[in-house]
């Protein structure tokens, strides 16, 4: 579209010439002098082209810049209410999630980087979906392995993810919880950590039964991400783990630690 030379028409100043034109600027000669307005701007208020088709362009540029900024507000006013829900949410004590992941789900787990609750195992519900009503947008899924050859306190921890920020347990009806895209760790073997240490002691207490996830409070949490942080302080994922643990800890309202160049005890932030 060539707009030099076409008459073109101002509320104001009436009829006129466009005598220059770029992205930003169009340069018109009325009878009065020349008059320089932005583009495409003026066209939704001031200035009219003869020319129909030429109109009818510009017309739809300002249609689809308006689009952009009504949705970069809808994108900037969901922020705010997310935002707003985080500062608001009602953190409960318990309110992480543990899961038992089997060998033959790995590659579902880690490429889809989901996971399903399981069903229920008695009750008037049994066989449906277990709706994880404890998790809301501060919960983690704590992803853990004990092959079947192995004794229950050789479970360890595989990785982790957040749920996504919008994430409500109670209206989630197919089980199935899907990772935040930022904020998710799948660890190497060399770098997994046994679970049970960071909730019972005793091999007895030690075990996992049939259902697909249990709880966890939000200061194991803390510690479970916190000496993951350390393991991995030499590792090329060392920066996506501060950053898990930062927004954990943000979200579930509990003071970050750290440990003190030397090896001196670990300190709060």
């Amino acid at each position: 579209m060539q707009l030099i030379g076409q008459p073109i028409k101002h509320g104001t100043f009436g009829k006129g010439i466009v005598t220059g034109w770029d992205e930003t600027t169009i340069t018109i000669c009325f009878s009065a002098g020349e008059k320089k307005f932005i583009y495409p701007d003026a066209f939704s208020k001031f200035l009219h082209l003869k020319n129909a088709s030429m109109q009818k362009a510009v017309q739809e540029l300002l249609n689809k810049r308006e689009a952009a900024k009504e949705a970069e507000r809808q994108a900037l006013q969901e922020l705010r209410e997310r935002n707003q829900l985080l500062q608001n949410l009602k953190i409960s004590p318990q309110s992480q999630a543990v899961f038992n992941i089997k060998p033959d789900q790995y590659e579902e787990l880690f490429s889809t980087w989901s996971v399903s609750t399981g069903g229920y195992l008695s009750g008037y519900s049994k066989g449906e979906p277990r709706i994880p009503e404890r998790l809301k947008p501060n919960s983690m899924c704590l992803l853990t392995e004990c092959a079947a050859e192995q004794p229950e306190k050789e479970r360890r921890i595989i990785g982790a993810f957040m749920v996504e920020e919008d994430f409500l347990g109670s209206h989630c009806r197919d089980g199935v919880i899907h990772a935040h895209p930022m904020y998710r760790l799948q660890l190497r073997p060399e770098n997994q950590i046994p679970f049970w240490p960071y909730v019972v002691q005793e091999p007895e207490k030690q075990r996992w039964g049939g259902t697909a996830l249990k709880y966890m409070t939000n200061k194991t949490g803390e510690r479970i991400l916190f000496d993951l942080k350390e393991q991995l302080s030499c590792d090329e994922s060392q920066e996506c783990v501060e950053d898990f643990y930062q927004y954990y800890c943000r979200l579930n309202r509990l003071r970050p630690h750290h440990i003190e160049a030397g090896g001196g005890q670990e300190q709060e932030s």
